[in-house]
């Protein structure tokens, strides 16, 4: 498995036991059913508590182990666009939050061409929900939604389910020393560069994929554990796709094992093998070997570092290349939130297939900066070469991707935010004949959130 920055993450990709500090699931301490993670412990008056509290992010917890096909650090399926999984805190062992947001946009280039822009005005309804379950050793949070676009100058593009996303996160400890994680990550929507960790457009396409992700952690000593890794990964265009387009499906199956030891009381050092056979549309299918080395040490208290590195063996067609697999990652907390940065690069399939993909990727979020506020900023640079043993001939390409998406929810009410969202694109490549994309655009929506404790 090609070596991923998991920030903030000491040890291999899904390695460390996670600390009180660590986002994500795999958190094994008790969580009491009004409090939510990073709060106060609650007083005799819960309810009183609740409203001098800001508000903190939903439970759509971000899962330990990653994959190259799942790149940043974020809790929902995608990072570009608004962010619709703002339910209200937990508030019970179940907790199920029906939403309904009601937005309009405006996108300056709508099918991804630049030669010939089309802009337009997107009225959008999008009803959703989140479920979530909390005890002692176990956790479940899912979340689901979709939408129906009534677009301004172009009517035939009006529809509804067309955009869609899902996340599902599961934490459950077996024994005192095994803990199991699942997580699923789908996304269904026309805005192609949505979909991978290279953020390659192939147009205005209608396009899935499903990232699944199960890993097995057992905490062999205190200070040494062992961690069993499987993924799936589909990319798939079902309504077909635009003549001269280079979108390919794909299916994309992973298995890992790694160890990891705490060597000092800041250093982890640890060895994982990954393993992974990606089949594409119309290409040669391809195995990858990926050995790496990982080290993660904690230089303050609240600055995190990771590194990872090893070769990247491709065996394609009779064919075999080596590549590198590079992993780094800092990760700093400080009063208002968090920011993080990361350089990754793996072998991996991207919307135009088998890539040699790299990406430099940050996030900040400002979570306490003002009561009910949140702002998050998502940069990603990223570089998907084509050019790898075995390619199929006449496509070989270089596509350069930069994405810059901020987000902003803030809380107006108990059940009601305000959400805004603004994302520049811009594509480029080294192939004559192929244009190059950039395209803005900009989200504004009110949504409503009803929690219910069912139990």
């Amino acid at each position: 498995m090609a070596a991923v920055a998991v920030l903030a993450v000491p040890g291999t990709p899904a390695a460390q036991p996670p600390t009180p500090t660590q986002p994500g699931p795999a958190q094994p301490a008790p969580v009491p059913a009004p409090t939510t993670p990073g709060a106060p412990t609650p007083t005799p008056t819960p309810p009183t508590k609740e409203k001098e509290e800001p508000t903190p992010r939903p439970e759509i917890a971000i899962p330990q182990e990653r994959v190259p096909e799942t790149l940043l650090p974020t809790r929902v399926p995608g990072f570009i666009g608004p962010d619709l999984f703002n339910a209200p805190p937990h508030q019970g062992f179940i907790t199920l939050t029906p939403s309904f947001t009601l937005g309009g946009e405006y996108n300056d280039n709508v099918f991804f061409d630049s030669g010939n822009r089309h802009s337009d005005g997107i009225f959008t309804f999008s009803p959703g929900a989140t479920l979530s379950l909390q005890r002692e050793g176990f956790r479940l949070a899912t979340g689901i939604t979709t939408a129906g676009q009534v677009f301004v100058d172009d009517s035939s593009q009006n529809g509804f389910g067309k955009s869609l996303q899902f996340v599902g996160d599961l934490f459950y400890q077996l024994a005192p020393r095994w803990t199991f994680t699942f997580n699923d990550n789908f996304v269904y929507d026309r805005n192609s560069n949505t979909l991978t960790s290279g953020g390659v457009s192939v147009g205005f396409e209608q396009a899935l994929r499903n990232t699944a992700t199960a890993a097995l952690r057992w905490q062999a000593t205190p200070n040494t554990g062992v961690d069993f890794l499987g993924s799936q990964t589909l990319v798939r265009f079902p309504g077909g796709v635009s003549q001269g387009s280079d979108a390919e499906n794909s299916d994309t199956y992973r298995v890992g094992v790694g160890v990891d030891h705490r060597l000092t009381q800041r250093l982890t050092g640890g060895f994982n093998v990954g393993i992974a056979y990606i089949d594409i549309e119309n290409e040669k299918s391809a195995w990858t070997f990926t050995p790496a080395l990982t080290a993660a040490y904690d230089i303050t208290p609240t600055l995190k570092g990771f590194v990872s590195g090893g070769p990247i063996i491709v065996e394609r067609g009779g064919d075999t290349s080596l590549e590198p697999s590079i992993g780094v990652g800092l990760e700093q907390t400080f009063k208002f939130g968090v920011a993080r940065i990361g350089y990754d690069r793996a072998v991996t399939a991207e919307t135009i297939g088998l890539t040699d993909r790299q990406a430099v990727f940050g996030s900040l979020e400002l979570t306490t900066l003002l009561r009910g506020l949140r702002l998050e900023f998502t940069p990603r640079y990223a570089i998907a070469d084509t050019d790898i043993s075995g390619s199929r001939s006449g496509t070989k390409e270089t596509l350069k991707t930069l994405t810059l998406n901020l987000n902003a929810t803030y809380q107006i009410a108990r059940s009601i935010s305000l959400i805004g969202s603004y994302t520049f694109f811009r594509q480029t490549s080294d192939r004559s004949g192929v244009g190059d994309v950039d395209q803005n655009r900009v989200f504004f929506g009110i949504q409503y959130a009803y929690p219910i404790v069912i139990y």
